[in-house]
């Protein structure tokens, strides 16, 4: 597999792959849409700044689907985005080409498909890790991820780039921060009606994991509007933050225009893919005087009301699957719950099946013990 649209040419231990969202300083940056065809970035992103400062190579910029938008919507036949299109995000790692890759990972499609390669997915807490520098897809949602072999060393590497950037504004203030086993046992939260959608394979290596601690069975309040909530939210950022690609300050033009509007609408129509299209569309109307209430202000809401069902002074983690079905639509549903309430997960392949732990804000040292204690 190819994975990389720039490669610097670094051999593979210890190095870091970039997905091709991260700016790094005189390389193109496309974030996988023509609308930024032979941008070149003016500057590194801060995780670029922390990597190199601290002695770790990057080996290239990996593929992705335009701007990460993956499996938001049910079914777009002329997207090549499909359940089999494995991101090269997570090849890199899983084929050893790069020991860690980065990557801003909305919608699961990067978590899922960890735990089909073998590989490790970290997510971080929202605001632990600095957004500077990272082409924006859903600026409420964005967090840069890495991809592992070893959680540890993937831990390891989250500590070098985690840590408070005056560049960005929704930071906690926190300047480090130290990813380590806690000492003390942990109780994991196991949504059983989530858990029996999955596949039989999935639900006993769940229910395994599961024995292995003090566990008890609760219900993800909410959980079947999760998919529609994120759907709405994500593509009225998205809208947002693509009205940016304009054929005027940067990236693609079209060579077919008379006049200021049809070069605005040419170059976005060409350089454009259909589901960022859709997204656009879909964000322009949920954000229109007409559905602002009904359908914007009523999703967030609901994610107010989802962060606040959690329960986590009953449970340290929430054990999820990580696929419940063949269509990426049905699993952003599994996805959804980390970046809407702004928690740390961890994706993993364990016993024949996919799970994705989820603890507390800024409480990446849970998912730690309960990997180290399931051991």
């Amino acid at each position: 597999m190819d994975y990389y649209v720039t490669d610097y040419n670094i051999p593979a231990p210890g190095a870091v792959a970039l997905q091709d969202c991260v700016m790094r300083k005189n390389s193109p940056v496309t974030a996988g849409s023509k609308i930024l065809e032979n941008f070149i970035s003016p500057f590194d992103a801060t995780v670029v700044t922390r990597l190199l400062d601290n002695g770790i190579a990057i080996s290239g910029k990996t593929k992705m689907n335009e701007f990460g938008i993956d499996g938001i919507f049910a079914d777009t036949a002329d997207t090549p985005d499909h359940s089999d299109d494995i991101s090269a995000s997570i090849k890199v790692v899983a084929d050893n080409a790069a020991s860690f890759s980065l990557c801003n990972d909305v919608f699961g499609k990067c978590r899922r498909q960890a735990a089909e390669q073998g590989v490790f997915y970290i997510h971080p807490t929202y605001g632990t890790v600095s957004r500077f520098g990272l082409i924006p897809l859903v600026s409420s949602m964005d967090q840069i991820g890495v991809a592992c072999k070893n959680l540890t060393d993937g831990f390891n590497i989250l500590s070098v780039i985690a840590g408070n950037d005056p560049n960005d504004g929704a930071m906690f203030p926190e300047k480090n921060y130290s990813y380590a086993g806690l000492n003390k046992k942990i109780t994991v939260g196991v949504p059983v009606s989530v858990v029996k959608q999955a596949d039989e394979k999935t639900q006993k290596s769940i229910s395994g994991f599961a024995e292995k601690f003090n566990s008890t069975d609760i219900e993800l309040n909410y959980f079947d509007v999760y998919r529609q909530t994120m759907q709405i939210l994500a593509c009225a950022e998205i809208s947002n933050n693509i009205n940016r690609y304009d054929g005027i300050k940067f990236g693609y033009r079209t060579s077919s225009y008379r006049d200021l509007n049809d070069l605005y609408v040419n170059t976005r129509t060409e350089a454009f893919g259909l589901e960022t299209k859709l997204a656009a569309v879909m964000g322009a109307m949920a954000l229109s005087q007409d559905q602002y209430v009904p359908y914007y202000e009523k999703a967030m809401k609901i994610r107010r009301l989802i962060k606040n069902s959690l329960r986590f002074d009953e449970y340290d983690v929430i054990v999820l699957p990580t696929a419940i079905g063949e269509n990426p639509y049905d699993n952003l549903s599994l996805f959804s719950l980390a970046p809407l309430a702004g928690l740390p997960s961890i994706s993993f392949p364990w016993n024949g099946g996919g799970i994705q732990l989820i603890a507390n804000v800024k409480n990446e040292n849970a998912l730690i013990t309960a990997w180290e204690a399931a051991q």
